[in-house]
């Protein structure tokens, strides 16, 4: 880790401590409350541009997720390339408020949703806030050549899955193969070094889907979108959940989901009822 990013990172860090003594901040356009700590003065992005940054998301004193427990330590969003958006997460209005280099907090207030999701021991909090440096800016050409990069990495990542979902079904995993009591059945790639996956933890997870007769029906890769929610709460179906917990952060694992623990009849439009799915997923 370079001096500056040390640096940066041990200003976040620093933050929980003060951000209440800091001012009310500005309400922004799509109503969360902003503070800009540093203000260095470095170039904002624009829309359609990308960013890397490290985020620490609180509730009170409660860390739900942070960035640091990623494989990579820190977390890319894509801006959106148009301002019309029905909904503007609190890290992207904050990024584009923020210039390279700066650290800023963005509050958002916990609604009954959320609430569900929030430790027994904050629920008395009325927002979560997001602590967000701002580490660098991918300018829009450069993120047109990372979408080419992840659209070629996605064509061979889904030959190697094709390759294995065709193995499965013929059986060549089966003393390679590890299932739990639910009947979820898992052959990991890699456990992890990263911590362990915690249950409520925000976590970022890349996946890509089949069914057994290796069609696919989605994936996060070619988006460069990774799905991010609350791990072991019941927000994804029972065997994506399940698997996932049995990771540590850096895990890569292929889950191999019966009817009863996937979407079972009630499945989406391109999916059969009662399919068997495969998934193979990396966690951040």
């Amino acid at each position: 880790m370079n001096k500056i990013l040390f640096s940066l990172l041990i200003a976040a860090l620093l933050l929980p401590a003060s951000v209440r003594s800091q001012s009310q901040g500005i309400l922004t356009q799509h109503g969360y409350r902003f503070i800009n700590h540093t203000q260095k003065g470095g170039r904002k992005p624009q829309m359609g541009e990308s960013v890397a940054a490290l985020v620490d998301v609180w509730a009170g004193k409660t860390l739900l997720s942070s960035s640091r427990k990623s494989g990579s330590g820190i977390y890319q969003y894509d801006l959106p390339d148009t301002a019309t958006m029905n909904h503007v997460p609190p890290v992207i209005e904050a990024a584009l408020m923020m210039g390279v280099g700066d650290s800023a907090t963005i509050f958002q207030k916990i609604d009954p949703y959320m609430m569900q999701f929030i430790p027994e021991e904050s629920r008395n909090e009325k927002e979560i806030y997001f602590q967000i440096v701002l580490l660098e800016i991918q300018d829009i050409a450069e993120k047109q050549r990372a979408t080419q990069a992840a659209r070629e990495r996605t064509r061979l990542l889904r030959e190697k899955v094709q390759a294995t979902v065709l193995d499965y079904t013929l059986g060549r995993l089966n003393t390679r193969l590890s299932t739990t009591a639910s009947g979820l059945k898992m052959l990991v790639e890699t456990p992890g070094t990263g911590a362990r996956i915690a249950e409520k933890e925000a976590v970022q997870v890349h996946y890509f889907g089949f069914l057994t007769d290796g069609t696919t029906f989605d994936n996060s890769f070619e988006r460069r979108e990774p799905i991010t929610f609350p791990a072991g709460v019941g927000q994804m179906i029972p065997g994506f959940d399940e698997g996932v917990m049995q990771l540590r952060h850096g895990g890569k694992a292929y889950l191999f989901i019966p009817p009863a623990l996937g979407y079972g009849e009630n499945n989406p439009e391109n999916i059969p009822p009662n399919a068997e799915l495969v998934f193979y997923i990396e966690v951040l």
